[in-house]
């Protein structure tokens, strides 16, 4: 069977266990709309870094395809079924993170103690790898991937059955790595001077950055990419007491950034985090 599915399978991050804690995810437009198919990001742009005791959100589109051929015979795909192989402990993420999808299509069990997750063929779909990582490291994600297809009697159906068909391949993919940094030299962000926040936090689209001061008077509010460039700068007249400044990340790309607050000679930076867009 062409191996173009192996690149499908890999939405074992579009669906997982229901929790309070996953993030909103959303699809990605661009991708959506292109001919490509499998995920965004791929695997040479690979997911973004994270930090010790920083909220992590990697945000992940899916598209999976109706069907494949293997020796001029035409399979449906009903569905990929993605688990921990065997020695593995959830997949290898970074300690404190997990998969999660704000949009489940099919139900997940439980292997080698972590979701079994399951994506349905003929799909798009969203997810999430989220959490607070734990552990500095460099960790390489393992996955089993199980494709189970249908022969196709005549046109595959828009919605197969996702719990049908037989597997008809079991691959093992090993590619996507994610790096968690030491939280050394992030003292100075901890600080909180002004009761700086931004809420919602991951969030896409807007978000509301909070802080205090004790007069009116004149705040420089900056947010930054972490390749260090100035995506947005705004003056803030600041009134005595609670300050809010709505920013509006929609055209930004999904990630991590650093936003700064400067009054009279303090300054406080803290980093926020862009999902969904």
């Amino acid at each position: 069977m062409k191996k173009i599915y192996l690149s499908f399978a890999m939405a074992f991050i579009a669906i997982t266990q229901l929790s309070a804690q996953v993030p909103t995810c959303s699809l990605n437009p661009t991708f959506i709309a292109s001919p490509k198919v499998g995920i965004f990001p791929d695997s040479a742009t690979n997911f973004i870094s994270g930090t010790v005791g920083v909220p992590y959100v990697q945000n992940i589109t899916v598209k999976v395809p109706k069907d494949t051929v293997s020796s001029s015979i035409t399979f449906c795909f009903n569905r990929f079924v993605l688990s921990t192989p065997s020695g593995t402990v959830n997949y290898n993420l970074p300690p404190g993170l997990n998969f999660g999808s704000s949009t489940p299509i099919v139900a997940n069990g439980t292997v080698n103690g972590a979701p079994s997750l399951k994506f349905p063929g003929n799909a798009n779909n969203c997810a999430s790898i989220y959490g607070t990582p734990t552990t500095p490291g460099t960790y390489t994600l393992y996955l089993k991937v199980d494709a189970y297809a249908t022969p196709a009697l005549s046109s595959c159906p828009n919605n197969p059955n996702v719990t049908g068909g037989t597997n008809v391949s079991t691959s093992y993919l090993n590619y996507y790595i994610i790096t968690i940094n030491a939280a050394t030299g992030l003292t100075e962000i901890g600080k909180n001077k002004f009761n700086l926040e931004n809420v919602p936090n991951p969030f896409n689209g807007k978000t509301t950055i909070r802080f205090f001061v004790t007069e009116a008077n004149e705040a420089e509010l900056s947010v930054y990419n972490m390749l260090g460039s100035q995506v947005y700068k705004t003056n803030v007249n600041t009134v005595a007491g609670n300050n809010e400044v709505e920013f509006d990340g929609s055209k930004l790309s999904n990630g991590m950034y650093l936003y700064t607050i400067k009054y009279k000679n303090f300054t406080e930076t803290k980093r926020m985090i862009v999902t969904g867009n």
